[in-house]
């Protein structure tokens, strides 16, 4: 079988950058394509994300392949930065000013490579979105066919069952950065699973599963000690900036690394538990914006738009996870670009 076409859509972001080397280790182990990545303004503007994304592409040995700038901030709302969390320039310390790059930036915009790439590969492309979805909900306006093009979408965001959120008490910050675009993307599946029930379902990954993929210094230290590359170095350098901040929150000396998990769940479908519901947005509550609504139990009487991760059949769990992610990464330095 041929590797499946991977797009990943990001705003680096720390551990978005751990997710951009993972899904290289898994690209050059011949495992997946990855196809193309689009840059969605997030943790940090639009232009440190692209610049970000280049520069993890090369300290990775990623070959050439389209790096798209996307959506440069929220749908309907002013965009809000996240310097506290991933640092000024959303590297943490890594100092990735120092890394020079030939890579051209695509001249297409994020959500037509999106359009381009699905359509390159209909019914086979994953689809894998772990910042806000404003580059998506533009791409879905600009081919509302997409959902049907798809082989599948994997989105990190939302919280569900009952789980606190991470910037309200019930929303995670990729969905409360642009919920309007997040309810976008909920309507159009919906809409387009009603009209053929065979469209994929997306998968859903939220805090009440990503929240529990935690790095800690000890990971680091072994992927130091495993490989002494400019990637490993400026990815400890991040991750560093990242203990501290969690630190600072009062979840102790530690990260969250809710991306490169979610990259694993998207290429390994059969480990993850979930379920089917109908999700929608909360976008107007004065206490409840950005809540990702999920109806279980059919009270709407829609169709499922969505599968709600809620663990992993995994031995060990998600460190088990951690520590295959961290192996892929060490690879990278022993494999020829």
């Amino acid at each position: 079988m041929s590797p499946t076409p991977v797009l990943l859509d990001c705003d680096p972001g720390i551990d978005d950058a751990l997710a951009i080397a993972y899904l290289v280790a898994e690209h050059r182990a011949g495992r997946i394509d990855l196809t193309g990545v689009v840059c969605t303004a997030g943790n940090v503007g639009l232009e440190d994300t692209v610049v970000n994304a280049c520069a993890w592409l090369d300290l990775a040995g990623s070959p050439e392949l389209p790096v798209a700038a996307g959506a440069p901030g929220p749908i309907a709302v002013p965009h809000v930065l996240t310097p506290e969390t991933h640092g000024p320039r959303g590297a943490g310390y890594a100092e990735l000013t120092t890394t020079t790059t030939t890579r051209a930036v695509d001249p297409r915009d994020g959500a037509r490579l999106w359009v381009d790439a699905a359509r390159a590969h209909p019914g086979e492309l994953l689809g894998i979105v772990t910042g806000p979805s404003s580059t998506l909900a533009h791409a879905l306006a600009l081919d509302p066919a997409l959902p049907r093009l798809l082989g599948g979408l994997v989105v990190m965001g939302g919280t569900f069952r009952g789980h606190p959120g991470n910037t309200t008490p019930v929303s995670e910050w990729n969905v409360d950065v642009d919920p309007e675009a997040a309810d976008r993307v909920c309507r159009a599946w919906e809409d387009a699973r009603t009209a053929d029930p065979a469209v994929p379902t997306p998968l859903w990954c939220g805090l009440n599963l990503t929240e529990r993929a935690v790095w800690t210094p000890e990971r680091s230290e072994w992927l130091l000690e495993a490989s002494a590359s400019p990637l490993a170095r400026h990815l400890t350098e991040a991750l560093r900036f990242y203990f501290e901040f969690h630190d600072s929150v009062g979840e102790g000396y530690l990260a969250q690394v809710h991306d490169p998990f979610v990259a694993w769940l998207a290429l390994h479908p059969e480990a993850v538990v979930s379920g089917p519901a109908n999700v929608r947005v909360e976008c107007a509550g004065e206490h409840t914006r950005g809540m990702t609504v999920a109806d279980v139990r059919g009270h709407r009487r829609r169709v499922d738009n969505a599968r709600i991760a809620t663990d992993v059949r995994v031995p060990g769990g998600p460190d088990a996870v951690l520590d295959e992610i961290c192996a892929a990464i060490v690879s990278l330095a022993g494999r020829p670009g």
